[in-house]
């Protein structure tokens, strides 16, 4: 593990809530034991910068080291950003956050009418309306434009009823990110670089991989396939950027948390009122699901932002993140404290969440926790199990007694699916291969009869979204005009 690099360090750190020597060793301790390669770290307290700085490398096995310039993708707290964009928005009075979509996107069109017809702003960024995360969407196909992203919406199927629960959608984010262009002309990207980034002076943040251009100082992401901790490619997620595809460094996020904190205001320029500040961290809508390290009693949502209370001590933070492929973040801020703190890793190691678990009790005086070695082990243990899962689903169907009905030339061909897209099927030396969109690339393995197993090879993630049973159907001459996998159906188009 190299040393810790270059530091910020504007305000002089109270010891006696934050030991910097002890939060380091803490923190490379566990990027060792977890095999983490990079991590990047920025905590401001009362206003000031206490710390932004980069432990490791970007790249394992190279001597690149990760400083308080580094570029790692912030995942979901992207859609932090898009909630402050269209707040701009609502204070300019081009925008209501009670607005409907349909009147906002020209052709917006969900699975459900009464989606269609009465989902609102707050809808959408609150996660209200029903329709589930469908990553399958957009991954495999990074050359959709976000026209075609939101053409595909309509074939999205509700997980649960309109405003009934949190359902969290990169899609509805993309849409609601694509309201700004319709209003002021301006792309997204444009919007947030010019209007965000830009005045709270955030210089080395991007609004997507499609960004790169000749930056270099940027955190390769990892995966740990077959116990080898492997360098794998950058997820193009620019496709649905609202959402999900920011980059940032250290540096830069200490001085978005700092905003945050300072109540919408860039020193002592108001750049969101107080009062659409507000309204984004009103809770609108109650999660489902369990985050210990960082809520004691109750997990909601705002605009772009969860709404907890800190395990210990009860004060309340707001706070997202999130991982793509090969890396993980988090960032959160507590009013009340004058605190906030982001963690990003080039992993996909859950680290950065019980970290700011870690660096919080030293804040609030909570009795020693070792966050990391107690929740981490957990994120590890539930893709240890839905990779056992996929091996005992594979076995479980697997009848080598059987053959398939047709030879295996024939399953090869291209198929569609009105959401997800192209899938071609290849068969090559008695065994069949497929592509899914321009980048899932998989095997399937004859499983019994016209039932094989979908295994995805690349990317890392895509294992899964799109493995397991693929049942071919055959019409009544026995041509294969078919084949369901992951629960859709591709039919066959040459």
């Amino acid at each position: 593990m190299s040393t810790p690099q270059t530091s910020t360090q504007s305000a002089e750190t109270d010891n006696a809530l934050l030991d910097i020597e002890a939060l380091e060793s803490y923190l490379l301790a566990a990027m060792e034991k977890w095999q983490v390669p990079g991590l990047s770290l920025a905590i401001v307290k009362d206003g000031k910068t206490v710390l932004a700085k980069g432990y490791g490398v970007r790249e394992t096995g190279k001597e690149q080291a990760v400083d308080q310039q580094t570029l790692f993708p912030i995942a979901g707290s992207t859609m932090s950003f898009t909630a402050a964009a269209l707040a701009i928005l609502v204070d300019e009075q081009r925008l209501n956050w009670t607005d409907r979509m349909i009147d906002l996107l020209p052709g917006f069109q969900a699975s459900s009418d009464l989606i269609t017809h009465t989902a609102t702003i707050t809808d959408v960024l609150a996660h209200k309306t029903g329709l589930p995360v469908d990553s399958l969407s957009f991954y495999p196909n990074p050359g959709f434009s976000r026209a075609e992203i939101l053409r595909r919406i309509k074939h999205i199927k509700p997980s649960s009823e309109f405003r009934a629960q949190s359902s969290p959608n990169f899609q509805m984010y993309t849409a609601a990110g694509e309201v700004i262009p319709v209003l002021t002309d301006i792309s997204w990207d444009d919007f947030v670089s010019e209007r965000l980034f830009k005045p709270i002076g955030m210089t080395d943040s991007i609004t997507g991989p499609d960004q790169f251009g000749n930056k270099n100082n940027i955190a390769r992401p990892h995966e740990t396939i077959e116990g080898n901790l492997t360098a794998v490619l950058h997820a193009n997620t620019s496709n649905v950027g609202p959402a999900v595809s920011i980059y940032s460094s250290a540096a830069d996020m200490a001085k978005w948390l700092n905003f945050q904190l300072n109540l919408g205001k860039v020193g002592e320029n108001p750049l969101i009122s107080p009062e659409q500040i507000n309204i984004m961290r009103r809770s609108h809508n109650t999660a489902n699901y369990a985050f210990p390290e960082m809520a004691k009693h109750f997990i909601n949502h705002g605009f772009g932002l969860m709404i907890t209370d800190s395990s210990q001590g009860g004060h309340k933070f707001y706070s997202f993140g999130g991982n793509t492929e090969g890396t993980e973040s988090y960032h959160a801020f507590a009013p009340e404290l004058g605190l906030g703190i982001a963690v990003m890793v080039n992993s996909s190691t859950v680290i950065p969440q019980p970290l700011v678990a870690w660096i919080i009790d030293r804040y609030t005086g909570a009795p020693d926790r070792d966050w990391i070695s107690e929740r981490t082990p957990v994120y590890e243990a539930g893709i240890e199990s839905a990779l056992t899962a996929l091996d005992e689903k594979q076995k479980a169907i697997t009848d080598p007694s059987t053959s398939p009905s047709v030879a295996l030339s024939c399953y090869g061909g291209g198929y569609r699916h009105p959401l997800v897209g192209d899938l071609n099927i290849t068969e090559r030396a008695g065994a069949l291969s497929y592509t899914l969109g321009s980048t899932y690339q998989g095997e399937l393995t004859h499983a019994n009869h016209d039932t094989f197993f979908s295994r995805v090879k690349k990317p890392y993630l895509g294992q899964f979204f799109f493995s397991g049973p693929a049942q071919f159907r055959l019409d009544v001459e026995g041509e294969v005009i078919s084949v369901v996998i992951a629960g859709r159906e591709f039919l066959r188009v040459d």
